[in-house]
């Protein structure tokens, strides 16, 4: 595929392989290198549910693991203070 006379070629997506050219709008300016690899802007938002989907996801197993972690705490006479947020002991 040949890159439009628009702008300076950034790289080519990972993705979809077409190349990523600086001022062909959203393909570009949303554009981010992740461990050396270009991904395109369209490519970004094409993924846009199943990454938030994955962001919920890693929200509530975090939240799991803090109330797990809580209950531990508890079982051996320690609380959490509301207002400073720290570990007291009863």
């Amino acid at each position: 595929m040949r890159a439009p006379d628009v702008g300076t070629t950034l790289g080519k997506c990972v993705f979809d392989s077409n190349i990523i050219t600086e001022g062909s709008g959203i393909r570009s300016d949303h554009a981010t290198l992740r461990h050396g690899r270009w991904i395109c802007g369209e490519c970004l938002l094409g993924l846009r549910e199943e990454s938030f989907l994955a962001f919920l996801d890693q929200c509530k197993q975090q939240d799991k693991e803090a109330s797990e972690l809580l209950r531990k705490v508890k079982k051996y006479g320690w609380v959490v203070n509301p207002e400073t947020g720290k570990l007291e002991k009863l």
